[in-house]
């Protein structure tokens, strides 16, 4: 047990999924004949709950209904990433292993479906690379509530989030962590003093700022 724990936002830092997204969530809305939703606005539900993403996808109806299909949608969208994968940023893969090495690896993500995890686990061929993860909507807990779940459950002495919004920054704040900040995920604009503009430059930025006393 490493006791040093780097954990990651999953869309816009690890993988992203919009034609794939677009994709699902408009086989549905054919299906029902219901407005389609643009890539503008899926873009946008990223990072949400489930709640703040059925809104958003479905504004004039009911949230109930809202519900419901996105649960469908992401049924669909889950079924199809497990076997078609999504895009993987660069060198993701030699990274992640590179950084498993000294740190144990976890993902949070706002899915309100275990399975989107599970499916970029599976799909990218990553499967002993993350020692846990949780997806916080699927158990009706926020994102931070979910950090610090991992970082109890898992004994971590020290830890940081990975991601890409200022919404993930609040969260390592609230969870009471450090945050870096990916850029090239879907909010460039955040202000934080730790970032990154490709995922391999991540192992310099840990290195150099993080965990020195915890090796």
């Amino acid at each position: 047990m490493k006791e040093i724990g780097i954990i990651f936002d999953l869309d816009g830092t690890l993988w992203e999924v919009m034609d794939a997204t677009y994709k699902s969530a408009n086989e549905i809305t054919k299906k029902y004949n219901l407005k389609e939703i643009s890539k503008d606005v899926i873009c946008s539900a990223f990072g949400k709950n489930k709640i703040e993403s059925a809104q958003i996808y479905f504004p004039y109806l009911d949230i109930e209904k809202a519900i419901e299909l996105l649960n469908e949608i992401s049924c669909v969208n889950v079924n199809y990433l497990a076997k078609n994968g999504g895009n993987l940023y660069p060198n993701l893969k030699n990274t992640l292993n590179q950084l498993r090495k000294q740190y144990d690896l976890f993902i949070v993500s706002n899915s309100g479906n275990i399975k989107y995890i599970e499916a970029f686990i599976l799909s990218s061929n990553l499967n002993n690379y993350f020692k846990d993860y949780i997806a916080a909507s699927y158990i009706n807990i926020t994102k931070a509530e979910a950090i610090k779940k991992i970082i109890i459950k898992n004994n971590l002495k020290y830890a940081v989030y990975v991601g890409d919004t200022k919404h993930d920054l609040e969260f390592s704040k609230l969870a009471g962590i450090p945050f870096i900040h990916a850029k090239y995920g879907f909010d460039k604009a955040v202000k934080t003093k730790y970032y990154i503009n490709k995922f391999e430059e991540l192992p310099e930025v840990i290195n150099k700022h993080f965990f020195e006393n915890y090796k």
